[in-house]
């Protein structure tokens, strides 16, 4: 008894410790600016100011910023997606010479450090003519060996006998994939779809080297050249940085039963 209670203790201090500078930031996107200039520190704003969140939106760039984070990110995470769960059927489901070989070479690039490719890839996309559009944020990052190897483990699960059963009916690998496989591991499909979203919202030295327009800017980048902190205006940072956990916050919620599953699923579903 005295253990549970003592387990629970620390799930809600670490659950504090956790949202406590979101909570602060919430808080602080209410303040006015008397309220960061007052000797004594504050929690709640005196009075609230919702002008904030208006003085925010109102920046011609900000709605910009919003849309170019999330078209990038959504555009990323479907496309590695789809490529993941391409491959992953590959590598489980169809024999070919060299795929163990194919398949290590692959998950070695695990291993290179992201900095390391910078250069050639800002390189790649410079000779390209990319420079200042969506697919010079999105491309480099299409492939990932981690969700590949995620992918895969879920996929090596799957009776390779529904497989020719489904081939003997008549239905074609991609039939198999959209309406057999992919439902079988939905969890981790869109565990990797999740991760890539979250990881391409949230990408900042990327777009920063790729995009110099303020009109392609993502939201990452661009909150920090909006002038609210250089013009005293704090509270309205932070309500722009309010504003860009929305989507965070709304794809928890449609997706909670899902992570719930991932995270307590030990293979795959049925």
């Amino acid at each position: 008894m005295t253990g549970r209670i003592f387990e629970k203790a620390v799930l809600i201090l670490l659950a504090v410790v956790i949202i406590f500078p979101v909570l602060y930031a919430l808080s602080a996107s209410f303040f006015s600016p008397v309220d960061f200039t007052d000797s004594h520190a504050h929690l709640l704003p005196s009075s609230p100011d919702f002008s904030n969140y208006s003085m925010a939106l109102s920046n011609r760039y900000y709605p910009r910023f919003i849309a170019n984070s999330l078209i990038t990110s959504l555009l990323l995470a479907a496309l590695r997606t789809v490529i993941s769960v391409l491959a992953a059927f590959a590598f489980t489901h169809l024999r070919f010479r060299g795929s163990r070989t194919v398949m290590i070479i692959l998950l070695t690039t695990m291993f290179i450090p992201p900095d390391a490719l910078l250069y050639p890839n800002y390189s790649t996309i410079a000779s390209l003519g990319l420079l200042d559009t969506y697919a010079a944020i999105i491309l480099p990052s299409v492939f990932s060996a981690s969700s590949l190897l995620l992918l895969t483990g879920a996929f090596s699960s799957s009776d390779r006998d529904v497989y020719m059963a489904s081939k003997i009916d008549g239905a074609g690998d991609f039939q198999y994939i959209v309406r057999i496989l992919v439902p079988m591991a939905g969890s981790f499909v869109i565990a990797v779809f999740l991760q890539t979203f979250i990881t391409g919202f949230s990408s900042y030295l990327w777009p920063l080297l790729v995009t110099s327009r303020m009109s392609m800017r993502t939201v990452q980048v661009g909150i920090s050249m909006l002038g609210f902190a250089e013009a005293g205006e704090y509270g309205a940072q932070f309500a722009a940085i309010i504003m860009i956990t929305l989507p965070f916050l709304i794809l928890l919620g449609v997706l909670r039963k899902r992570i719930v599953d991932i995270l307590s699923s030990g293979g795959m579903e049925t």
